[in-house]
């Protein structure tokens, strides 16, 4: 090698560290997002906020993958996304303080920065207080539920939103309560594990009371109850439950498995408030409950008069488990010889029509199909979810005989989930009473493909688009308030205050633009009940689009 050779590799080696450390330049297919997230009242900026959104991403065997990207405010509440490529993004703002307080925003990025895409947080709130017996003595070791009561499914329901623990002076303390929402607070006993045989004596009058269920302020019951809102970032104390007590009564039984008695896990929980989901969320707690001996023998007291689900399970489920659900109400007196045998789960079919002719071309995408069960917790080996072609079937296994909600999604241009239906009725929204119909019926469901779509404009009357506008489609098919909350459609506008639905079933609809909160508390639902015939009418032909514009409106 020359040494004019060797001069040009040294500039060359010594040129590679400088030519790495030059950042490339921003790519001018990708743009970023940035704005301030701060309390809404106040404007004060809110520090340590989490905002992210899934990024779509092709790699290089052209297949497609999401990514997600986030930022962290500042002390300023400052955050910034950065190399987002045009596409439409969900942005969500995370509290530091984990699922509670969370916010999205609709943003359309299409070249070039977005500034000021700003959220304004509503803050969570506390709720402290006591809870105390009819001679105002603090009562330990007691559940205060927090509870919202809600339509799901067409029916209104009392549903878990959050639960604290009265400690030896009977202090409770939840936190992260939503604020500006109605909630209800209830006093409740749970014990995660009982012994299978409890020592309560066998005579009723040498038993202790014990505290019922009872609703803030001092109601046995629902009717009684007073709601309670927060607002933004309150801290409200001085809640206190009086308590009401009862007789202690017991519930005894053998569970036993389609072989016979043995160690089974026994649970017993009280109905409405108790675990499930909600159009809120749900919440899951665990349930009192014990795992029997050999001879499957069990026995709960300290219970009040009310309605319990008792449900039996194996210890270690596996495919070919049995469980047991039976509800049970005590008045006045014990409960024995409530006898359990499990049985096997069933199978359900979930057969996927497509109404109208085959398409030449195969549909690729598949719809997902799964049974939720309404009110308790999922038992362990209780499968729920399928993915059947279409048209094609599936099977569900392993659901046991009890009511369930039905999610069926269904994402692709022109198709739509139309109806729902088991052994002939309709159960698209509302619940799925599961052994109600012969063995062997299974889900009928039926895709659409002549789906329509809606677009919207939401302007202030200066006409300046107005974003972050809430956007409510609802059926003008509705017959009343329950039917109205299953089958209402909402979304939002972005930046521009553009707002383009999901794939809609052709027909008639009521549309509303509103900046008030809206969420699926009888009030509400009420309040669209009564005004929503009022506002802006359009028809979706089929395969149609229609495109209406709307000003903000108070739901009133």
């Amino acid at each position: 090698m020359t040494i004019r050779c060797l001069a040009a590799l040294a500039v060359l080696i010594a040129s590679a560290p400088a030519m790495a450390q030059t950042p490339p330049g921003p790519s001018a297919l990708t743009s970023s997002i940035s704005g301030i997230v701060k309390e809404k009242t106040t404007g004060a900026p809110l520090k340590d906020y989490r905002i992210s959104t899934n990024v779509k991403t092709t790699g290089a065997n052209g297949n497609s993958t999401t990514k997600t990207v986030s930022a962290t405010t500042d002390e300023q509440g400052h955050y910034r996304l950065a190399d987002l490529p045009p596409d439409q993004y969900n942005l969500r703002a995370q509290s530091p303080r984990g699922f509670t307080g969370s916010m999205s925003r609709l943003v359309t990025v299409a070249g070039g920065d977005l500034n000021s895409i700003d959220f304004n947080f509503t803050l969570t709130g506390t709720i402290t207080g006591k809870v105390l017996d009819e001679n105002k003595e603090p009562v330990p070791g007691l559940f205060v539920l927090l509870v919202s009561k809600e339509y799901y499914l067409g029916s209104v329901g009392y549903f878990l939103r959050g639960a604290s623990t009265t400690n030896d002076q009977g202090i409770y303390s939840l936190s992260s309560v939503e604020a500006g929402h109605d909630f209800y607070l209830v006093t409740d006993i749970r014990r995660r594990n009982s012994p299978a045989h409890s020592e309560v004596p066998l005579n009723p009058k040498m038993r202790r009371p014990v505290p019922m269920r009872t609703w803030y302020p001092s109601s046995p019951d629902r009717e009684g109850a007073a709601p309670l809102q927060l607002r933004s970032g309150e801290h409200r104390e001085g809640v206190d439950i009086e308590v009401k007590k009862s007789p202690s009564y017991c519930v005894a039984g053998i569970a036993s498995t389609p072989n016979g008695p043995g160690p089974l896990r026994v649970d017993i929980e009280g109905l409405q408030p108790s675990s499930g989901v909600s159009n809120g969320g749900g919440m899951f707690m665990a349930t009192t409950g014990t795992t029997t001996g050999n001879d499957g023998e069990y026995r709960f007291c300290d219970l009040y008069p009310g309605s319990y689900r008792l449900t039996v399970a194996e210890r270690n489920p596996g495919p070919d488990s049995t469980w047991a659900i039976a509800t049970i109400a005590i008045a006045d007196r014990d409960l024995a010889d409530v006898n359990l045998s499990t049985v096997p789960g069933v199978s359900l079919d979930a057969e996927v029509v497509l109404e109208g002719p085959l398409p030449q071309t195969p549909v690729a995408i598949k719809p997902v199909i799964g049974l939720t069960p309404l009110l308790r917790t999922q038992m362990p080996g209780e499968k729920s979810t399928v993915r059947p072609d279409i048209p094609g079937t599936q099977t569900i296994s392993g659901m046991l005989l009890d009511d369930y909600g039905i999610r069926a999604t269904l994402t692709a241009p022109g198709l739509y989930i139309k109806d729902i239906t088991y052994a002939g009725r309709s159960v698209r929204f509302e619940a799925l009473h599961l052994g109600s119909a012969i063995a062997g019926t299974g889900l009928r469901v039926t895709v659409g493909q002549d789906g329509a779509t809606l677009t919207a404009k939401v302007a202030d009357k200066d006409g300046n688009p107005v974003a972050d506008s809430t956007i409510l489609v609802m059926p003008a098919g509705v017959t009343s308030e329950g039917d109205l909350a299953a089958r209402i459609a909402s979304g939002q506008t972005d930046q521009a205050g553009q707002y383009k639905s999901a794939t809609l079933a052709p027909g008639k609809y009521f549309i509303v633009a509103t900046s008030d909160s809206f969420d699926q508390t009888p009030e509400s639902i009420g309040k669209l009940w009564q005004s929503h015939t009022r506002y802006q009418e359009v028809e979706l032909g089929p395969s149609g689009t229609a495109q209406v514009n709307l000003q903000p409106v108070g739901i009133r």
